[in-house]
């Protein structure tokens, strides 16, 4: 019985920060109730509604939205519930401060590969999340550029981008042979430019290979977290949307130059397109454009 007690008392204190949190981010929420197994409240903002359930019980704490999953508040409160403000208890905590890091056109055959690290502290936790900060794969490309507008317009001094453009990544991949080591390279010369101003003592990566591989390339007085989906973590976030920005910024300008729209990713169509880019422009400027390396350039030359 005092077991269950401890349960429903860290429920009520789980509800408790959650309900403060959501109305510093001007949501409107109404009175905390006690049901049978959990307790709740009505969340609001313009006119739509959703609630929030923390249950308690003999398999712990959980927290629930109750709503429509297409609305957006609905997608706002679980992209703030789950994994930025409040954590489940078999969920990591968000660190107080910390460099997050991340990449972005590892996946795309054109364009160069972004790695960008980020600064986060809890000073600024209102304000990113105010942004709609979130997982660059939930944001279309018109809100990315905006937003890192917005980042970079407050938050200049707190990130580190580093750029390997197609000329110089295909150099690097013929010489070394292994994606995974050139992303290591590039992000710790990111987070380790970033620690020159920032004396943090955690480093947050979304995992792309073995802990063995990232410990070698980190000091040991620093804490390092490798998480999956690390992107819920909002300076993992943050440096997601800003290396997204940047690889849709090159998209951009080389589509103008060249005239032509080029696709992300790295379909079938995508190496067709790279074929009419060698037909209209030449060979010598796909080395320019895309990764060698990859299978969409060996099928373009069968």
């Amino acid at each position: 019985m005092n077991n269950q007690l401890t349960i429903q008392k860290k429920a009520k204190t789980i509800a408790e920060k959650l309900k403060e949190n959501l109305n510093k981010l001007n949501f409107s929420t109404n009175e905390l109730n006690l049901k049978k197994y959990n307790y709740e409240f009505e969340v609001s903002q313009n006119k739509s509604k959703a609630k929030i359930l923390v249950y308690f019980g003999s398999k712990g704490i959980k927290t629930i939205i109750q709503g429509n999953s297409r609305d957006k508040l609905y997608k706002e409160l679980d992209h703030i519930i789950n994994g930025k403000i409040i954590f489940d208890e078999a969920v990591i905590e968000e660190p107080k401060e910390y460099v997050g890091s991340d990449e972005s056109g590892k996946g795309d055959f054109f364009g160069p590969l972004i790695v960008c690290a980020f600064a986060f502290d809890n000073s600024i936790r209102d304000n990113l999340l105010k942004l709609k900060i979130k997982d660059s794969k939930e944001l279309d490309d018109k809100e990315i550029i905006e937003i890192y507008n917005e980042l970079k317009n407050k938050y200049n001094d707190r990130f580190e981008v580093i750029e390997i453009h197609p000329k110089k990544y295909n150099q690097l991949y013929e010489k070394i042979q292994n994606l995974n080591k050139i992303l290591l390279w590039a992000h710790f010369k990111a987070i380790n430019n970033l620690f020159k101003r920032f004396d943090y003592k955690t480093v947050i990566i979304d995992k792309f290979a073995t802990e063995k591989s990232f410990e070698d390339k980190i000091s040991l007085n620093k804490n390092l977290i490798i998480e999956e989906k690390a992107e819920r973590f909002t300076g993992v976030a943050a440096a997601s949307i800003i290396a997204r920005a940047k690889l849709v910024q090159w998209f951009q300008k080389r589509s103008r130059e060249l005239e032509l729209k080029i696709p992300f990713g790295a379909a079938v169509s995508v190496s067709n397109f790279a074929k009419e880019i060698e037909r209209r422009k030449g060979k010598d400027i796909l080395s320019e454009l895309i990764k060698l390396h990859f299978k969409n350039f060996k099928d373009m030359n069968k």
